[in-house]
């Protein structure tokens, strides 16, 4: 007999795509230390200079600016590693400066680049970045192809993928990763590229300051003529974007609007997870690997399938506030420190306000936000010890996949060896023991990883590819395998003309959808 663990019922249509992306926006904030609603108010000016084109192309400008940041912890790794573990303050340092003016590049980097890390750490990282004379194109290739992955699991058009996926061009066509320039450039990205940097000019000084910046980047950066459109009526086009919160307004100036059926969420759940989980290579496949376990774990306790399936969709969304904490941190290989653990600790709280920011994604919140709760009071970030029999489940789900997941600071744990962690914190009071036994059950008769290596790859590639997706450079995967560098490289290549991308980033999504991160049997 099946039972309802909670009563709330799903969302019902209409339901709109903008409110969903929109919270989606509101992470890649974080991601990118940019204020809240950054990304909103950047798709809410570009539409407003695009008023005069025609409804299709205002809509693709729409889309864009809400997803311009799509792509961005694809690389999180390697800025982590130029900027002294903080790929966040990188990445805000780079958002307000210029890059296709070397002085302008270089100067950001001498000035920003791991500010408050000890001075050794600091000048490796400025070395590595600034010796790499193929930093920004890899960093753009990363962008596009994790942009593209996600771009298309949303269900966004031709338009919108073409211009995310020259998100780091530039009109001058000192841009990455093609050199594309002038009208080569997607019509989108160029009234997105003018409304970002006003976005966050105006934020820093007002209307003056926003007009000055686009002058200063007019026929270089940003085209001319968006330049000029902008300088007619400055003030007007910036009406209401220094207003504490503009979701209103940002959903008010969608150009129509794109309904969904609420069954048509989990692709776009997937999207999130795939967002959360690109910060660091060791969490390749998490949020998708917890939601399904969390699912055959609450059929095997006996919850209705609408319970189930609402479960699922909170472990899609479980971990997306992961993106608000430096990578540095996720990838240290040693213990964190009391400060450093307690920025680790806030991932949750993000995680649940950004999904109550949308009516629509409250629903979840509860679940996802309460993710690393124990029935102990030792989980966080509320401390809490009352918990659903949902949030149960997903506790355990989680602890269970990231146990036999490789870390930093260990290997990944045989199955065996995570159910033993299970039991302990059953024993102990943390976990539920209905919610272990379930989860231990489900995890017995889940799909384990591929019997044989997918897409066409060898073994060898295989065990190269999971070394890849970790970051680890040609030398640390040669010294693991016992092969050279020069093999490694040789290897990489062929994983990624059979991937077809040109990324770290995106060989890790592209793994992931091969099945590859599936957790093993205990």
């Amino acid at each position: 007999m099946e039972v309802t663990a909670d009563p709330v019922p799903l969302p019902r249509p209409p339901l709109r795509l903008a409110e969903v992306l929109g919270t989606l926006s509101l992470a890649t904030d974080l991601s990118n230390g940019q204020p809240s609603e950054h990304g909103l108010r950047t798709a809410m000016l570009a539409v407003r200079l695009a008023g005069d084109e025609p409804l299709p192309v205002q809509q693709d400008v729409f889309w864009t600016g809400v997803l311009r940041y799509l792509g961005c912890n694809s690389f999180a790794v390697e800025d982590a590693s130029y900027w002294a573990g903080d790929d966040i303050a990188m990445r805000a340092s780079f958002a307000r400066a210029d890059l296709g003016r070397p002085a302008e590049f270089v100067g950001t980097v001498l000035r920003g680049a791991g500010r408050g890390a000890p001075a050794l750490e600091r000048a490796r990282g400025v070395w590595r970045l600034l010796s790499d004379p193929g930093a920004p194109r890899a960093h753009a290739h990363a962008q596009c192809d994790a942009a593209l992955h996600c771009g298309r699991k949303l269900g966004m058009g031709e338009n919108v993928l073409r211009a995310l996926a020259q998100s780091e061009e530039r009109f001058d066509g000192r841009g990455f990763p093609d050199r594309l320039a002038g009208d080569a450039l997607s019509l989108p990205l160029r009234y997105v590229e003018a409304a970002r940097v006003a976005v966050i000019f105006h934020a820093m000084g007002g209307v003056e300051a926003a007009r000055a910046e686009l002058r200063r980047r007019a026929g270089g950066h940003l085209d001319p003529a968006v330049v000029r459109r902008f300088d007619e009526d400055a003030a007007a086009w910036c009406a209401g974007l220094a207003s504490r919160s503009v979701w209103d307004e940002y959903l008010a100036s969608e150009p129509g609007a794109w309904l969904l059926d609420p069954e048509a969420l989990d692709p776009l759940f997937e999207a999130f997870a795939l967002l959360g989980d690109l910060k660091s290579g060791y969490f390749s496949g998490h949020s998708k690997g917890v939601a399904a376990l969390a699912r055959s774990a609450a059929l095997a306790q006996g919850l209705a399938e609408v319970d189930a399936d609402r479960l699922a969709r909170a472990a899609l969304l479980h971990d997306v506030g992961r993106v608000c904490v430096p990578t540095g941190l996720w990838d240290k290989p040693g213990p964190l420190t009391p400060a450093e653990w307690e920025r680790v600790r806030l991932h949750s709280y993000y995680t649940d306000r950004v999904l109550r920011r949308s009516p629509a994604l409250a629903h979840y919140a509860d679940i996802a936000g309460r993710a690393h709760e124990k029935l102990d009071g030792s989980g966080y970030h509320r401390g809490d010890s009352d918990a659903s029999p949902l949030v149960r489940l997903m506790a355990a789900a989680d602890i269970f996949h990231a146990c036999v997941e490789p870390r930093a600071w260990r290997p990944a744990m045989k199955a065996g060896a995570a159910r033993r962690v299970l039991l302990d914190g059953m024993a102990h009071g943390a976990l539920c023991s209905r919610a272990v036994d379930a989860v231990l059950a489900a995890a017995g008769e889940a799909p384990g990883p591929p019997a044989g290596p997918p897409g066409g790859l060898t073994e060898r590639e295989v065990d190269v590819l999971r070394l890849l997706v970790l970051g680890l450079s040609n030398k640390e995967i040669g010294r693991r395998l016992a092969i050279s560098p020069r093999t490694v490289q040789h290897h990489t290549i062929h994983i990624y003309g059979k991937a077809g991308v040109k990324s770290r980033g995106g060989v890790a999504l592209w793994a992931v959808e091969q099945g590859l991160f599936a957790a093993p049997r205990p």
